[in-house]
């Protein structure tokens, strides 16, 4: 049985995977909405589904490294509009 530091640490972790979740969902959205890129041509051009790109924007899901390397990669190519 947990004590009440050990659930207190635990819970600030999950705080702290859900905060990071939301900023890079955040931060991938605004990238994308400055270059003009739907998800759809993201998607075409990364392989990485519609869906996920989705759930990522809204911090719901965590891309995997190879994804998010994919999608990085694109997007510093692209020129802001």
């Amino acid at each position: 049985m947990m004590d009440l530091s050990e659930m207190y640490r635990e819970e600030e972790g999950r705080i702290t995977r859900h905060r990071m979740l939301r900023e890079y969902g955040a931060s991938l959205l605004q990238r994308r909405k400055e270059r003009g890129i739907t998800r759809i041509e993201l998607f075409e051009r990364t392989g990485v589904s519609v869906s996920d790109i989705s759930k990522a924007e809204m911090g719901l899901f965590e891309l995997s490294e190879e994804q998010k390397l994919r999608i990085s990669k694109f997007l510093r190519r692209q020129r802001i509009i």
